[in-house]
């Protein structure tokens, strides 16, 4: 679960007491006029205690949601650090990543974001190939580059709806929405399935949360809401 903090108020998030500090080892700057900034409470697989992830542009709180909804994540540090390596040019360089991100499977993924216009105004992708040559299992297993293109803003919207409506997640309910889907033809809109599974509001966030726990299927790459559909099944 994930709630969105901005600027200062990270001690009057409601739910959680006292959260960790984040694990960043480069200050991030908790204002700018140029870009959004601020951090998310989450609570990952591989900690006891809920704990403050900072980002420092909407395009990275984006990916965070993204990573933070997909089940093969155990652990996220942001802004872990500097990864030391040679450019080609002869010259010693360093990079500090947005994420580093442990998987279930114990894989250690190293995650630059990048809007794709400074990917190509920088040719950053020839300082992420001597990266990813000089990259040990030491520091990370795969180097991965994510950009603007490589999701939607609905995509992101929905993860980020999705750790809303897991704060109050109602078990009992999503026991019955489950035994309601065993018995039901589909497809079906949300809207139907949630008129069957008769529970008004709280049976429209009991579907979103299955879509995501990989009990239903629906299209996750626009925005989903009562028209989508939805199916049995699909991948979390």
């Amino acid at each position: 679960m994930a709630k969105s903090i901005m600027k200062d108020k990270f001690n009057q998030t409601a739910g959680f007491s006292s959260p960790l500090s984040s694990c960043s080892t480069r200050p991030i700057p908790k204002r700018s006029t140029k870009s959004s900034r601020g951090g998310v409470v989450v609570q990952l697989p591989s900690q006891t205690n809920p704990r403050v992830i900072l980002f420092e542009s909407k395009l990275e709180q984006r990916v965070l949601y993204l990573l933070l909804a997909r089940k093969s994540v155990w652990d996220i540090r942001e802004q872990p650090e500097p990864f030391k390596y040679l450019g080609r040019d002869g010259q010693r360089k360093y990079h500090f990543f947005d994420f580093l991100v442990t998987l279930t499977c114990g894989r250690i993924v190293a995650i630059a974001v990048k809007p794709m216009k400074f990917v190509i105004e920088h040719r950053f992708l020839l300082d992420l190939e001597d990266i990813r040559s000089a990259m040990t299992r030491e520091f990370a297993d795969d180097v991965v580059l994510i950009t603007d293109q490589d999701f939607t803003k609905a995509a992101a919207l929905n993860a980020e709806r999705f750790h809303t409506f897991a704060r109050c997640r109602n078990e009992s309910l999503q026991k019955r929405l489950e035994d309601l889907a065993c018995s039901v033809t589909f497809p079906l809109t949300v809207e139907a399935l949630q008129k069957r599974l008769g529970a008004g509001a709280d049976g429209f966030r009991a579907i979103f949360l299955a879509i995501f726990d990989g009990v239903l299927s629906a299209d996750k790459t626009k925005e989903i809401g009562l028209k989508s559909v939805v199916r049995l099944g699909g991948d979390s």
